[in-house]
């Protein structure tokens, strides 16, 4: 028999769910059904929507949003709950809503990280988003860039020293990318030197590795949306010991970079315009100092932000082009007799310009960026009604996600799409190419706004590691098991051989 106390419990369940859905009934609005039921997707199960063939370890939700991609290569929809999700998988769509002036809001899926990067630059909107921007955007001017390409370079030189001293073993090139990537952001932008053995910067990349997992296991399953519901879960309770891991190591950045904080004896850098420009953190704090948009908690948001947009998604594309270079010897000889044209026999560091010369080294970036492009999936709420080319209508307050990763293998702009093929991205190949066939970065007005600097890094450590050493392939596109995740990740670490050429 079942007891009195099940019975209550199921009926406070119920109880909760029709108020968190009459709370939420925006989403069951008859409009929003009406436009979107042609639009094809996976069976739907009330309350559930399509949430049961997801849910399971990383790798299955990695392997079942690829066989939906493949059973519907233009767009689908997904409800979850009494939520309805847009996947858009198309150029033509994804580029109607990355250049609406008015849907800039990121979707609810969103709102499981605010409680980490609060209202910084990845997820604010409105009249916040677009301050923060302004703010930020001198940041990453021409002249601080150059300015960092030092430091880029001798954390490039730091890692072939670990190379060179370990040439026996098969590296993990994960590790070697999150080192260099977290050196260079806080030598650069945040202004202060670490210590990679410090405990806390050993918690930091923990957590930020295993917050995905929280991260999908919440949105897989609708019955943890209502917050009274996940506020009870054990993936709630992991949740904030992982974002207070991640708040005390940027906090720490934070305090050592205002204990030691003068603009005094700097040689100031100037924009064309004349304006004076600071790197991110001399930038933030000034900016509070003076009683301007921001304060304490503000800066705390950025840090958090671009700590994960600034070190994890560089260091996630730096690993996948070890491993395609590793895997491509003919590409990588054609990077070296790049380097040796600009660099002939000398040892010494790139600059700027030696940097823009590396037009071939680009272009491996870039199509490695195709294959594997960081973040997988970028979300929107819309503010207005959009119309597709299809017919297919999205209405104003829907939730889209934009599916990247699919588009970028998609061989209506990609021939032979799972190929590693660098010239793909010769200027004569990309003329007749749709402008939104390809966007690592987002597109748009919210386009990443460091991927100068990313690229920039991302150069400076390959170019040198070409010079000392043959990449040899321990891994390989087709044995890496590939995860759901924030960023794109695989189940278990990427290994590379290195051997020294002379």
């Amino acid at each position: 028999m079942v007891s009195n106390v099940t019975i209550l419990f199921v009926i406070i369940v119920i109880i909760c769910l029709i108020k968190y859905f009459w709370a939420n009934r925006l989403h069951w609005d008859y409009r929003i059904y009406q436009c979107v039921k042609h639009i094809p997707g996976p069976y739907n199960i009330p309350l559930l929507g399509c949430s049961l063939p997801f849910i399971g370890t990383l790798e299955h939700l990695w392997d079942e949003l690829r066989r939906t991609a493949k059973r519907f290569p233009d767009i689908y929809k997904m409800w979850g709950g009494n939520r309805c999700g847009i996947f858009l998988l198309n150029a033509d769509d994804i580029e109607m809503v990355l250049l609406s002036t008015k849907s800039l809001a990121k979707n609810d899926a969103y709102e499981s990280i605010r409680d980490w990067l609060g209202d910084g630059l990845l997820i604010s909107g409105g009249s916040k988003w677009k301050s923060r921007r302004k703010i930020l955007t001198p940041a990453f001017h021409f002249n601080i860039l150059n300015q960092f390409v030092n430091v880029f370079e001798s954390n490039s030189e730091k890692s072939t020293n670990f190379i060179k001293n370990n040439c026996a073993k098969d590296l993990n090139a994960n590790d070697l990318a999150v080192e260099h990537s977290l050196y260079s952001l806080c030598e650069t932008t945040m202004g202060i030197s670490i210590d990679m053995e410090n405990p806390d910067i050993k918690q930091y990349k923990y957590a930020l590795h295993n917050f995905g997992t929280t991260f999908y296991n919440r949105i897989t399953r609708p019955w943890l949306y209502p917050d009274i519901f996940f506020n009870l879960s054990e993936i709630k309770r992991n949740q904030d010991r992982l974002i207070k891991a991640m708040h005390k190591f940027t906090l720490n950045v934070i305090e050592e970079r205002l204990q030691n904080w003068s603009l005094e004896g700097k040689q100031p850098l100037y924009s064309a315009s004349g304006k004076q420009i600071l790197p991110m953190m001399d930038l933030l704090i000034g900016e509070m100092k003076r009683g301007g948009d921001i304060d304490y908690e503000g800066i705390r948001e950025e840090v958090d932000t671009f700590m994960f947009e600034g070190h994890d998604t560089t260091s996630t594309g730096l690993t996948f082009l070890l491993m395609l270079l590793a895997n491509h010897p003919e590409i990588q000889n054609r990077i070296y007799e790049e380097q040796l044209t600009i660099f002939n026999d000398s040892k010494r560091k790139a600059t700027y310009d030696d940097l823009q010369n590396m037009e071939y080294l680009e272009r491996c970036v870039k199509e490695s960026l195709r294959l594997y492009p960081p973040v997988p999936i970028i979300g929107r709420t819309l503010d207005e009604d959009i119309v597709l080319k299809s017919g297919y209508v999205m209405p104003s307050g829907i939730f889209v996600n934009m599916m990247i990763y699919d588009l970028h293998r998609n061989p209506k702009y990609w021939p032979d799409p799972h190929k590693f093929d660098p010239d793909r991205f010769l200027p004569d190949n990309c003329v007749n190419r749709h402008p939104f066939a390809y966007v690592p970065f987002s597109a748009g007005s919210r386009n990443c706004i460091g991927q100068r600097f990313a690229m920039l890094e991302i150069k400076s450590f390959t170019s040198k590691l070409i010079r000392e050493f043959i990449l040899e392939p321990v891994d390989t596109p087709d044995t890496i098991i590939m995860q759901a995740d924030l960023v794109l990740r695989t189940k278990y670490p990427i290994k590379v051989k290195f051997r020294r050429r002379f």
